[in-house]
């Protein structure tokens, strides 16, 4: 392989890391949203930061891994990257579902045992 294709082929993967990080941040962001109430106004201006934050990081990932040209297959890496950390996660979130339900059953069944 020649090392512009090199470059190309860790540039793409490096837009797919960003959009797994973006979507991972924003998951810790709705996880603190959950934990601490939030009035409206002020998830919007967080919402305005993070997305500020987001276009900042994209821009440097371009700037700083491809001088600044702009590459089509880099905003369909990040796409990718996100959309893999979302099924990943809704994936694991269902098998944690699964398991909490079977223990909450086999937690039932035994209490109804005992007495």
């Amino acid at each position: 392989m020649s090392e512009v294709v090199r470059q190309e082929a860790a540039f793409f993967f490096a837009s797919i890391a960003t959009g797994i990080i973006l979507v991972w941040s924003y998951d810790i962001f709705r996880i603190f949203r959950r934990a601490v109430p939030h009035h409206t106004l002020a998830v919007s201006i967080e919402d305005l930061l993070y997305w500020f934050a987001v276009s900042l990081i994209i821009f440097g990932m371009i700037f700083e891994k491809n001088d600044g040209a702009l590459r089509g297959y880099a905003f369909v890496g990040i796409l990718i990257g996100a959309w893999a950390q979302i099924f990943v996660e809704s994936f694991f979130h269902k098998i944690w579902i699964k398991m909490l339900k079977k223990t909450e059953k086999k937690g039932k069944m035994s209490l109804g045992k005992r007495r």
